[in-house]
């Protein structure tokens, strides 16, 4: 029974913490996922607006640079020899000019060229032969745009194996008309991709339309984002992004982590296929719905505190009731002077009512501490060595020194028993009660428990019993014989 009260408290414990963690676990991961998914295409504008204002800056600059006696002395020079080495000096000049922190960007850029009215190169930094009379309209779209409107512009270029941000800026001469034009590109490396990750709080990738060119990631995730957005089912979505068509929040396994991402073109990479991805681990942005395992630890605190106080209170309970068990089995089997004798709260009252049963059974009345009979149905019984006190509605039991107590001493237990035991019968029969169920030797047994009890209560010699009918309630009064 221990166990059956203990193993249900903790059933219910656990049932009631595992229900309560796979809820709110279940409640936060999905809700959490609902707001990455939702989320992602705002960071995803995020870095295009930075793109843009990025681009802007750039060919701020560029404009910037156009104004300069260096630059515009390129297009002044007489003779192609003198006119190169203009172009090349301006542009290492533009070269150093940005890699000044104060620009907004550190490194170098990967190429800094001076352009003539047709497109061609004149000359680019770090080496004035490199490049020479290169046609640049159909490689960087936006350069005609910028020949022909005047107007600084900024884009992206594919060059030689390198994606490039690139800022245009036009060179006027004197009469404001459009000689040339001075290119800066950035490489969208690794270091450019990690930075703009900060920005947006995801992983950033910049790809084309064969490969992956430079991420954030880690090369294990590149590795394996490769494989799956050139291939199906993102294949597709991958080449409508390079297109112009942003995709929707598609999700991935890279790496044994679960992945959610979005794929768009740059901005203004007019004719070239060149596009992004805006990256987030599943896991750690849902990694919240972790604190749900907080009510697995408080369930296994609960589950130790039902255990202990289950074990305290079905002690409490299972004790006393094992001994009125065995003290009813005790009479039972025959002990007529055993009471059970449990003085707990709860089962105190059981344990009174029992013991009026069995004197009820037993035909013995109950005594207070004064050792006063009572009746099975409560009532007092007047019985005492000189017969009832007329004032008194009460009185103790019989003395030795009564001729009637003398009396019953004086007979030899055999007679005395069976003389007891008739009586008894005759009186039940005469208030018309069943005597089948009483054989005389369970009565005789009960009756030299009973007074045994009595005997060592009262230090008495002897106790003996007579019979009395009061109020058609049959009883067995105690003599007391010292």
């Amino acid at each position: 029974m221990r166990l059956k009260l203990i193993a249900g408290n903790l059933a219910i414990v656990v049932l009631v913490g595992l229900g309560s963690y796979l809820v709110v676990r279940t409640q936060l991961r999905t809700e959490l996922s609902r707001r990455l998914e939702e989320g992602i295409g705002d960071d995803s504008e995020l870095f295009a607006r930075s793109w843009r204002a990025d681009g802007a800056r750039l060919a701020e600059g560029v404009s910037s640079r156009v104004a300069s006696k260096s630059v515009r002395n390129v297009f002044t020079a007489s003779g192609e020899a003198k006119r190169r080495g203009r172009a090349f000096e301006a542009a290492q000049g533009v070269s150093k000019w940005f890699q000044d922190p104060a620009r907004g960007r550190r490194e170098r850029p990967h190429i800094v060229a001076v352009i003539d009215e047709t497109g061609r190169v004149i000359a680019r930094d770090t080496d004035p032969n490199r490049m020479f009379g290169e046609p640049l309209l159909n490689q960087v779209p936006v350069l005609r745009t910028v020949l022909t409107r005047g107007a600084p512009r900024y884009g992206v270029w594919h060059h030689q194996g390198k994606l490039l941000q690139v800022g245009i800026a036009a060179v006027r001469n004197d009469h404001g008309g459009v000689v040339g034009a001075l290119l800066v590109g950035y490489d969208l490396s690794n270091g450019f991709a990690t930075q703009e990750a900060r920005l947006v709080g995801h992983d950033l990738l910049f790809i084309m339309a064969e490969r992956i060119y430079s991420t954030s990631t880690s090369v294990g995730v590149r590795d394996a984002l490769q494989a799956s957005l050139y291939s199906p089912p993102l294949a597709n979505s991958t080449k409508a992004a390079l297109q112009g068509k942003p995709t929707l929040p598609w999700t991935v396994t890279l790496a044994g982590d679960e992945y959610v991402g979005m794929t768009a073109t740059l901005p203004m990479a007019r004719g070239v296929e060149a596009g992004y991805v805006v990256l987030a681990n599943h896991g750690e942005h849902t990694a919240l719905a972790g604190v749900a395992n907080m009510i697995l630890w408080f369930m296994l605190l609960g589950l130790l505190g039902v255990a202990i106080y289950g074990l305290i209170i079905a002690n409490n309970i299972m004790e006393p009731i094992e001994q009125m068990e065995d003290d009813i089995l005790a009479v039972i089997n025959g002990r007529g002077d055993v009471r059970l004798e449990v003085e707990t709260v709860e089962l105190g009252g059981l344990s009174y009512r029992v013991n009026q049963l069995i004197n009820l059974f037993t035909g013995v009345a109950e005594e207070d501490d004064d050792g006063r009979a009572v009746t099975s149905s409560g009532g007092w019984e007047a019985v005492s060595a000189t017969g009832p006190d007329p004032g008194s509605s009460s009185a103790g039991p019989i003395e030795s020194d009564d001729p009637h107590a003398a009396a019953l001493a004086a007979l030899p237990e055999p007679q005395y028993y069976a003389l007891l035991f008739q009586d008894y019968v005759a009186a039940k029969q005469s208030v018309g009660e069943d005597v089948s169920n009483i054989p005389q030797e369970r009565f005789i047994q009960r009756i030299k428990g009973n007074a045994a009890h009595l005997q060592q209560k009262h230090g008495a010699q002897m106790v003996r019993f007579e019979v009395e009918t009061i109020g058609g309630q049959v009883n067995l009064k105690p003599v007391i014989i010292h």
